[in-house]
């Protein structure tokens, strides 16, 4: 079974598909969530690799006081996410669109969503549970001008529509094989070209 023809409109807000044949250690048997894209170029997080260690384990260096808020409501033991390669030391906060006001320049990924990096955001999200579902990433994916098109073009990656179910309701071992099921796909009944991103 051949994937879809990957499409000519922008790739975000939106997933890409890790193809089989990507062989990429940074990215092999990624679903990565796309929240830019432009002829500049494109910034992604890969959204199903848990990191070794948890949100408890930030918010502990961050702030005890963070971290004994977060405890109370039982987030402290989800993973970070390993979110790619380029500056893996940077924090993340993927969150509510409502919950981003916290900040003043989030990353809007869609209508409902939205990517920052303050510390007021991360607090935000720790300190009031009303404000909605989150994951804390540490590093991102970066494509340079034309890189992600040139990617998709030779079947590295497949391009699925935004499905915010896939990030919070999913189980991030499922997160690849659920994708592939939403293509129309089979896990592992699909071949198409190699190629790989870079940070």
């Amino acid at each position: 079974m051949t994937a879809p023809a990957p499409s000519s409109t922008s790739l975000a807000p939106g997933f890409l598909v890790a193809a089989p044949a990507l062989a990429d250690p940074n990215f092999a048997g990624s679903l990565v969530l796309m929240v830019q894209h432009s002829p500049e170029g494109a910034l992604g997080f890969v959204a199903n690799r848990p990191g070794p260690i948890g949100v408890g384990d930030v918010l502990k260096e961050v702030d005890d006081r963070l971290w004994r808020a977060g405890l109370a409501w039982g987030r402290t033991g989800e993973p970070v996410l390993l979110g790619g390669p380029v500056r893996p030391e940077r924090l993340w906060i993927l969150c509510g669109a409502a919950a981003s006001r916290a900040e003043d320049d989030p990353i809007a990924v869609g209508d409902s969503l939205a990517v920052g990096g303050s510390r007021e955001l991360l607090e935000a999200v720790i300190r009031d549970p009303e404000r909605g579902r989150f994951q804390l990433i540490l590093g991102c994916a970066g494509w340079g001008p034309l890189q992600v098109e040139n990617e998709v073009s030779r079947g590295a990656w497949i391009p699925l529509p935004l499905h915010q179910d896939l990030l919070f309701d999913v189980p991030l071992a499922s997160r690849w094989d659920e994708a592939v099921r939403r293509l129309g796909l089979e896990p592992g009944g699909f071949t198409v070209g190699g190629g790989g991103a870079q940070a």
